[in-house]
């Protein structure tokens, strides 16, 4: 049986689908890489139905249309995959479908993306529904990354951590070759991304530059970090744990000085999860903030230790590609049969 798994992550950022080739035969072994834009139109789309709190695709008509561009983008995102690595379809074993999540609680996790459909219409087995794979085995379907950040990094007598950070910031702590903790830590990128839309009509801060010319409002971030003081490890965090943050002190303040503080939190909550951990001697961040060079920056002040990113390893953009196509290989998750 072949090796070859294939990895389609899309994260709570709803920017783009990250997709890999990997072989897991002796180490990693990264083939191929591709990404596909989602778009502004999906991402608008699935932002309003996270805050309206729907769980299932016919709740809505917003969500029924964006599975549909994800279903299809996935689909040529595989295919893209294919022709870049000119890798036999057969000697994929299974693709690794992450899916979109839309709601997600301890017991329950809801994702879109029709995982037979994609299935049918590439002819190579899905993997998918891993979230409530994970819980079912009494985990908390969230974080899911950790065992791949073992896979890659534990050694024994070296205490690490791994910060993601997507949507969600979350981090593993291995001490040894064993995960002593893992959780969800933060919101990473989600509130500043919804305030950079709001406010500059961007889809992210590039490069930090909004927040490098705000200041901090020293009462909303005290605000904010009163009122997430109760939130313990481990835990599974969903966008509306952070959204519900948001209220009229938000509509008084300049937007840069809100992207400034918002970019703070963010920060902080790494560091707060750090002084939890016992004395890491390595910290290893990857994802979409790590291209946020000012909240990077802000992250590395607070945290007394040497930072850097998995890049000398894997593309932190194709981390947790990767890291679904492993569980994959493990078989953590529900396989649908191909049809065709």
């Amino acid at each position: 049986m072949s090796n070859y798994f294939i990895g389609i992550m899309t994260g709570t950022s709803a920017d783009s689908l990250d997709g890999c080739i990997v072989n897991f035969e002796k180490n990693v072994d990264l083939i191929e890489t591709a990404q596909i834009e989602l778009g502004s139109e999906y991402k608008d789309k699935y932002e309003e139905c996270i805050r309206l709190g729907f769980k299932e695709v016919n709740e809505s008509a917003d969500l029924m249309e964006i599975e549909k561009t994800l279903n299809k983008k996935t689909i040529d995102l595989v295919e893209a995959l294919i022709d870049k690595s000119r890798i036999s379809r057969k000697s994929i074993s299974l693709i690794a479908l992450s899916g979109q999540t839309i709601f997600h609680t301890y017991d329950k996790s809801y994702q879109i993306g029709n995982s037979q459909q994609i299935a049918d219409m590439t002819g190579i087995n899905v993997c998918s529904n891993f979230r409530n794979f994970d819980i079912q085995q009494g985990g908390m379907g969230a974080p899911l990354i950790p065992t791949f950040h073992k896979y890659l990094y534990a050694e024994n007598n070296k205490n690490k951590l791994i910060f993601n950070i997507g949507g969600i910031s979350n981090g593993t702590y291995l001490k040894g070759d064993q995960i002593e903790i893992a959780s969800d830590v933060g919101p990473g990128n989600c509130l500043i991304d919804m305030f950079i839309k709001k406010h500059f009509d961007l889809p992210f801060d590039f490069d930090g530059k909004i927040a490098s010319d705000g200041a901090l409002n020293e009462m909303l971030i005290n605000k904010l970090l009163m009122d997430t003081k109760n939130m313990s490890y481990p835990r599974a965090d969903d966008k509306n744990d952070y959204y519900k943050l948001i209220d009229e002190n938000f509509l008084e303040m300049p937007p840069k000085d809100i992207i400034r503080t918002l970019t703070e939190f963010t920060a902080i909550k790494i560091k707060d999860f750090y002084d939890y951990c016992e004395c890491p001697s390595e910290i290893i961040f990857h994802g979409g903030g790590t291209k946020n060079s000012f909240l990077m920056k802000a992250i590395n002040k607070k945290l007394d230790s040497d930072v850097r990113t998995t890049d000398s390893e894997i593309d932190s953009k194709f981390v947790e590609a990767t890291a679904f196509a492993y569980l994959a290989y493990l078989k953590r998750g529900e396989i649908y049969f191909s049809k065709s």
